[in-house]
Protein backbone atom coordinates (compact mmCIF):
# COMPACT_ATOMS: atom_id res chain seq x y z
CA UNK A 1 0.00 0.00 0.00
CA UNK A 2 1.47 3.33 -0.97
CA UNK A 3 1.43 6.05 1.67
CA UNK A 4 0.47 9.69 1.62
CA UNK A 5 0.66 12.55 4.07
CA UNK A 6 -2.82 11.56 5.29
CA UNK A 7 -2.09 7.88 5.88
CA UNK A 8 -1.80 6.80 9.52
CA UNK A 9 1.73 6.52 10.83
CA UNK A 10 2.65 3.45 12.86
CA UNK A 11 5.34 3.27 15.52
CA UNK A 12 6.61 -0.26 16.11
CA UNK A 13 8.11 -0.80 19.58
CA UNK A 14 10.63 -3.65 19.75
CA UNK A 15 12.25 -4.43 23.13
CA UNK A 16 15.37 -6.59 23.11
CA UNK A 17 17.81 -8.19 25.52
CA UNK A 18 20.90 -10.19 24.49
CA UNK A 19 19.50 -11.60 21.24
CA UNK A 20 21.46 -9.90 18.44
CA UNK A 21 20.79 -12.51 15.76
CA UNK A 22 17.08 -12.77 16.49
CA UNK A 23 16.81 -8.99 16.77
CA UNK A 24 18.23 -8.61 13.26
CA UNK A 25 15.58 -11.01 11.95
CA UNK A 26 12.80 -9.15 13.76
CA UNK A 27 13.95 -5.77 12.42
CA UNK A 28 14.17 -7.19 8.90
CA UNK A 29 10.53 -8.29 9.13
CA UNK A 30 9.51 -4.72 10.03
CA UNK A 31 11.51 -3.25 7.15
CA UNK A 32 9.80 -5.70 4.79
CA UNK A 33 6.30 -4.41 5.59
CA UNK A 34 3.97 -3.57 2.70
CA UNK A 35 2.69 -0.65 4.80
CA UNK A 36 5.39 1.95 4.36
CA UNK A 37 4.45 4.70 6.82
CA UNK A 38 6.13 3.29 9.90
CA UNK A 39 8.98 4.02 12.26
CA UNK A 40 10.71 1.62 14.62
CA UNK A 41 11.87 2.15 18.20
CA UNK A 42 14.20 -0.57 19.45
CA UNK A 43 14.46 -0.54 23.25
CA UNK A 44 17.73 -2.17 24.29
CA UNK A 45 17.09 -3.50 27.79
CA UNK A 46 20.75 -3.50 28.93
CA UNK A 47 22.07 -5.97 26.35
CA UNK A 48 25.73 -7.01 26.58
CA UNK A 49 27.10 -6.19 24.08
CA UNK A 50 24.72 -3.30 23.34
CA UNK A 51 22.16 -3.85 20.59
CA UNK A 52 22.67 -2.25 17.21
CA UNK A 53 20.18 -1.16 14.54
CA UNK A 54 20.41 -0.63 10.77
CA UNK A 55 21.44 2.68 9.28
CA UNK A 56 17.85 3.62 8.48
CA UNK A 57 16.26 6.99 9.37
CA UNK A 58 13.07 5.16 10.33
CA UNK A 59 14.87 3.20 13.08
CA UNK A 60 15.71 4.64 16.50
CA UNK A 61 17.37 3.12 19.57
CA UNK A 62 16.72 3.62 23.28
CA UNK A 63 19.15 2.07 25.76
CA UNK A 64 18.43 1.03 29.34
CA UNK A 65 21.56 1.01 31.49
CA UNK A 66 19.92 -1.57 33.76
CA UNK A 67 17.47 -4.23 32.67
CA UNK A 68 13.89 -3.25 33.47
CA UNK A 69 12.03 -6.13 31.85
CA UNK A 70 9.74 -6.45 28.87
CA UNK A 71 6.81 -4.44 30.22
CA UNK A 72 8.89 -1.39 31.10
CA UNK A 73 10.79 -1.65 27.83
CA UNK A 74 7.56 -1.60 25.84
CA UNK A 75 6.27 1.30 27.92
CA UNK A 76 9.48 3.26 27.30
CA UNK A 77 9.07 2.84 23.56
CA UNK A 78 5.38 3.71 23.67
CA UNK A 79 6.07 6.91 25.63
CA UNK A 80 8.57 8.00 22.95
CA UNK A 81 6.29 7.08 20.04
CA UNK A 82 4.99 9.70 17.64
CA UNK A 83 2.92 7.48 15.37
CA UNK A 84 -0.87 7.58 15.24
CA UNK A 85 -0.85 3.85 15.90
CA UNK A 86 1.31 1.66 18.15
CA UNK A 87 2.41 -1.88 17.34
CA UNK A 88 4.67 -4.16 19.35
CA UNK A 89 7.09 -6.91 18.35
CA UNK A 90 9.17 -9.17 20.59
CA UNK A 91 12.79 -9.61 19.54
CA UNK A 92 12.43 -13.34 18.90
CA UNK A 93 9.30 -13.02 16.75
CA UNK A 94 8.49 -11.78 13.24
CA UNK A 95 5.82 -9.87 11.35
CA UNK A 96 4.33 -11.30 8.17
CA UNK A 97 4.79 -8.71 5.38
CA UNK A 98 1.15 -7.55 5.46
CA UNK A 99 0.94 -7.31 9.27
CA UNK A 100 0.82 -3.52 9.60
CA UNK A 101 -1.24 -3.04 6.46
CA UNK A 102 -3.98 -5.37 7.69
CA UNK A 103 -4.02 -3.78 11.14
CA UNK A 104 -4.22 -0.23 9.75
CA UNK A 105 -6.98 -1.27 7.35
CA UNK A 106 -9.05 -2.70 10.21
CA UNK A 107 -8.67 0.51 12.22
CA UNK A 108 -9.47 2.66 9.18
CA UNK A 109 -12.62 0.68 8.42
CA UNK A 110 -14.09 1.51 11.84
CA UNK A 111 -13.00 4.90 13.24
CA UNK A 112 -14.49 3.99 16.63
CA UNK A 113 -12.28 0.92 16.96
CA UNK A 114 -9.46 1.34 19.48
CA UNK A 115 -7.52 -1.93 19.43
CA UNK A 116 -6.92 -4.63 16.84
CA UNK A 117 -5.57 -7.89 18.23
CA UNK A 118 -3.59 -9.88 15.69
CA UNK A 119 -3.83 -13.58 14.91
CA UNK A 120 -0.73 -15.69 15.54
CA UNK A 121 1.06 -18.43 13.64
CA UNK A 122 3.86 -20.42 15.23
CA UNK A 123 7.25 -21.42 13.87
CA UNK A 124 10.36 -23.08 15.29
CA UNK A 125 11.21 -26.45 16.77
CA UNK A 126 8.18 -26.49 19.09
CA UNK A 127 5.77 -24.85 16.69
CA UNK A 128 3.43 -27.81 16.33
CA UNK A 129 2.66 -27.95 20.04
CA UNK A 130 2.42 -24.16 20.26
CA UNK A 131 0.02 -23.94 17.32
CA UNK A 132 -2.14 -26.74 18.71
CA UNK A 133 -2.40 -25.14 22.16
CA UNK A 134 -3.10 -21.74 20.60
CA UNK A 135 -5.90 -23.04 18.38
CA UNK A 136 -7.44 -24.86 21.33
CA UNK A 137 -7.37 -21.71 23.47
CA UNK A 138 -8.83 -19.62 20.65
CA UNK A 139 -11.58 -22.18 20.14
CA UNK A 140 -12.48 -22.11 23.82
CA UNK A 141 -12.63 -18.31 23.91
CA UNK A 142 -14.48 -17.74 20.64
CA UNK A 143 -17.07 -20.40 21.52
CA UNK A 144 -18.18 -18.19 24.41
CA UNK A 145 -18.45 -15.01 22.31
CA UNK A 146 -20.75 -13.73 19.58
CA UNK A 147 -18.44 -11.65 17.38
CA UNK A 148 -19.63 -9.93 14.23
CA UNK A 149 -17.56 -9.98 11.06
CA UNK A 150 -16.20 -7.02 9.15
CA UNK A 151 -17.73 -6.48 5.69
CA UNK A 152 -14.24 -7.07 4.27
CA UNK A 153 -13.88 -10.35 6.13
CA UNK A 154 -11.03 -11.59 8.27
CA UNK A 155 -11.85 -9.24 11.14
CA UNK A 156 -14.05 -10.08 14.13
CA UNK A 157 -15.40 -7.30 16.35
CA UNK A 158 -16.63 -7.90 19.88
CA UNK A 159 -19.15 -6.55 22.32
CA UNK A 160 -16.90 -5.11 25.08
CA UNK A 161 -18.56 -6.66 28.13
CA UNK A 162 -18.68 -10.08 26.48
CA UNK A 163 -15.00 -9.95 25.48
CA UNK A 164 -14.08 -8.82 28.99
CA UNK A 165 -15.82 -11.83 30.51
CA UNK A 166 -14.17 -14.18 28.03
CA UNK A 167 -10.64 -12.87 28.58
CA UNK A 168 -11.04 -13.20 32.34
CA UNK A 169 -10.92 -16.96 31.77
CA UNK A 170 -8.35 -17.28 29.01
CA UNK A 171 -6.15 -14.87 27.05
CA UNK A 172 -4.91 -16.66 23.91
CA UNK A 173 -1.70 -15.37 22.38
CA UNK A 174 -3.52 -13.35 19.70
CA UNK A 175 -4.97 -11.15 22.43
CA UNK A 176 -1.45 -10.46 23.69
CA UNK A 177 -0.51 -8.99 20.29
CA UNK A 178 -2.27 -5.62 20.04
CA UNK A 179 -2.11 -2.86 17.47
CA UNK A 180 -3.66 0.17 19.13
CA UNK A 181 -4.32 3.81 18.44
CA UNK A 182 -1.77 5.77 20.45
CA UNK A 183 -4.49 7.91 22.04
CA UNK A 184 -6.31 4.73 23.11
CA UNK A 185 -3.13 3.26 24.62
CA UNK A 186 -2.74 6.41 26.70
CA UNK A 187 -6.32 6.04 27.92
CA UNK A 188 -6.10 2.31 28.69
CA UNK A 189 -2.77 2.79 30.44
CA UNK A 190 0.70 1.24 30.23
CA UNK A 191 1.77 -2.32 30.86
CA UNK A 192 1.97 -3.15 34.58
CA UNK A 193 5.53 -4.30 35.19
CA UNK A 194 4.84 -5.80 38.62
CA UNK A 195 2.44 -8.35 37.12
CA UNK A 196 4.17 -11.31 35.50
CA UNK A 197 1.31 -11.75 33.02
CA UNK A 198 1.37 -8.07 32.10
CA UNK A 199 0.38 -8.65 28.48
CA UNK A 200 -2.72 -10.60 29.58
CA UNK A 201 -3.53 -7.91 32.12
CA UNK A 202 -3.36 -5.22 29.43
CA UNK A 203 -5.69 -7.18 27.13
CA UNK A 204 -8.29 -7.52 29.89
CA UNK A 205 -8.09 -3.80 30.70
CA UNK A 206 -8.38 -2.99 27.01
CA UNK A 207 -11.54 -5.08 26.72
CA UNK A 208 -12.95 -3.24 29.73
CA UNK A 209 -12.18 0.26 28.46
CA UNK A 210 -12.06 0.13 24.66
CA UNK A 211 -13.60 -1.26 21.49
CA UNK A 212 -11.61 -4.24 20.26
CA UNK A 213 -11.44 -6.47 17.21
CA UNK A 214 -9.39 -9.42 16.01
CA UNK A 215 -7.62 -9.94 12.69
CA UNK A 216 -7.99 -13.70 12.44
CA UNK A 217 -5.15 -14.51 10.03
CA UNK A 218 -1.90 -15.57 11.72
CA UNK A 219 0.19 -12.55 10.73
CA UNK A 220 2.14 -12.32 13.99
CA UNK A 221 4.77 -15.04 13.72
CA UNK A 222 5.51 -16.45 17.17
CA UNK A 223 8.75 -18.36 17.68
CA UNK A 224 8.42 -21.56 19.71
CA UNK A 225 11.92 -22.77 20.53
CA UNK A 226 11.94 -22.81 24.34
CA UNK A 227 13.66 -19.42 24.51
CA UNK A 228 10.82 -17.51 26.19
CA UNK A 229 9.87 -17.31 29.85
CA UNK A 230 6.48 -18.85 29.09
CA UNK A 231 8.24 -22.05 27.99
CA UNK A 232 9.68 -22.67 31.47
CA UNK A 233 7.66 -25.05 33.63
CA UNK A 234 9.12 -23.62 36.83
CA UNK A 235 7.04 -20.46 36.30
CA UNK A 236 3.67 -22.20 36.46
CA UNK A 237 3.10 -21.26 40.09
CA UNK A 238 4.12 -17.64 39.49
CA UNK A 239 1.69 -17.51 36.56
CA UNK A 240 -1.13 -18.65 38.82
CA UNK A 241 -0.46 -16.00 41.43
CA UNK A 242 0.01 -13.32 38.78
CA UNK A 243 -3.31 -14.32 37.24
CA UNK A 244 -4.99 -13.96 40.61
CA UNK A 245 -3.26 -10.63 41.31
CA UNK A 246 -4.42 -8.96 38.11
CA UNK A 247 -8.01 -10.04 38.77
CA UNK A 248 -7.84 -8.87 42.39
CA UNK A 249 -6.70 -5.45 41.19
CA UNK A 250 -9.72 -5.26 38.93
CA UNK A 251 -11.93 -5.78 41.97
CA UNK A 252 -10.13 -2.94 43.72
CA UNK A 253 -10.88 -0.59 40.82
CA UNK A 254 -14.10 0.93 39.53
CA UNK A 255 -16.28 -1.83 38.14
CA UNK A 256 -20.01 -2.01 37.57
CA UNK A 257 -21.89 -4.77 39.36
CA UNK A 258 -21.93 -7.07 36.33
CA UNK A 259 -18.19 -6.71 35.77
CA UNK A 260 -17.43 -7.23 39.45
CA UNK A 261 -19.49 -10.42 39.47
CA UNK A 262 -17.63 -11.67 36.39
CA UNK A 263 -14.24 -11.10 38.04
CA UNK A 264 -15.33 -12.87 41.21
CA UNK A 265 -16.60 -15.84 39.17
CA UNK A 266 -13.27 -16.02 37.34
CA UNK A 267 -11.31 -15.96 40.60
CA UNK A 268 -13.43 -18.73 42.11
CA UNK A 269 -12.82 -20.88 39.02
CA UNK A 270 -9.10 -20.05 38.89
CA UNK A 271 -8.36 -21.13 42.45
CA UNK A 272 -10.68 -24.14 42.28
CA UNK A 273 -8.99 -25.39 39.12
CA UNK A 274 -5.57 -24.93 40.72
CA UNK A 275 -6.72 -26.84 43.80
CA UNK A 276 -7.99 -29.72 41.68
CA UNK A 277 -4.76 -29.91 39.69
CA UNK A 278 -2.59 -29.76 42.81
CA UNK A 279 -4.57 -32.49 44.51
CA UNK A 280 -4.40 -34.71 41.45
CA UNK A 281 -0.65 -34.08 41.30
CA UNK A 282 -0.24 -35.23 44.90
CA UNK A 283 0.32 -31.89 46.65
CA UNK A 284 -2.59 -31.93 49.09
CA UNK A 285 -1.26 -29.09 51.25
CA UNK A 286 -1.12 -26.71 48.31
CA UNK A 287 -4.49 -27.98 47.11
CA UNK A 288 -5.99 -26.97 50.47
CA UNK A 289 -4.41 -23.52 50.19
CA UNK A 290 -5.86 -22.96 46.73
CA UNK A 291 -9.25 -24.38 47.70
CA UNK A 292 -9.43 -21.95 50.62
CA UNK A 293 -8.66 -19.07 48.26
CA UNK A 294 -11.61 -20.16 46.12
CA UNK A 295 -14.03 -20.77 48.99
CA UNK A 296 -13.40 -17.46 50.75
CA UNK A 297 -14.62 -15.65 47.64
CA UNK A 298 -17.76 -17.78 47.38
CA UNK A 299 -18.58 -21.16 48.91
CA UNK A 300 -19.90 -23.77 46.48
CA UNK A 301 -20.87 -27.43 46.73
CA UNK A 302 -18.07 -28.52 44.41
CA UNK A 303 -15.53 -27.09 46.82
CA UNK A 304 -16.86 -29.24 49.64
CA UNK A 305 -16.66 -32.32 47.45
CA UNK A 306 -13.08 -31.51 46.52
CA UNK A 307 -12.24 -30.88 50.17
CA UNK A 308 -13.44 -34.37 51.05
CA UNK A 309 -11.34 -35.82 48.25
CA UNK A 310 -8.24 -33.89 49.33
CA UNK A 311 -8.60 -35.09 52.91
CA UNK A 312 -9.16 -38.66 51.77
CA UNK A 313 -6.03 -38.53 49.63
CA UNK A 314 -4.07 -37.00 52.48
CA UNK A 315 -4.81 -39.96 54.74
CA UNK A 316 -4.39 -42.52 51.98
CA UNK A 317 -8.02 -43.51 51.40
CA UNK A 318 -7.97 -42.43 47.75
CA UNK A 319 -5.21 -42.91 45.21
CA UNK A 320 -4.68 -41.07 41.91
Amino acid sequence: MSTSTRSPSVTVVLPTHDRPRLLAEAIASVRAQTWENWDLIVVDDASDPPASIPDDPRCALIRNVRSRGGAEAKNAGAFQARGDVLAFLDDDDLYAPSYLQRAVAALAEDPELDVVFMGVSWFGERSEAGQRAYEQAMGVLLSTLHPFSSPRGGVLAFEPAELFRGLLRTVPMAFQRPVVRRSSFERIGPYQADILLWDCDWAIRAALQARCALVTDGLYMQRASGQGFSSKSDRQREHLRSNALMKQRLLEGKLEAEGRAAVRDALVELWFGAAWSSSKGGDQARALEYLWNSARIRLELGQLRLLARILARAIGLVRG
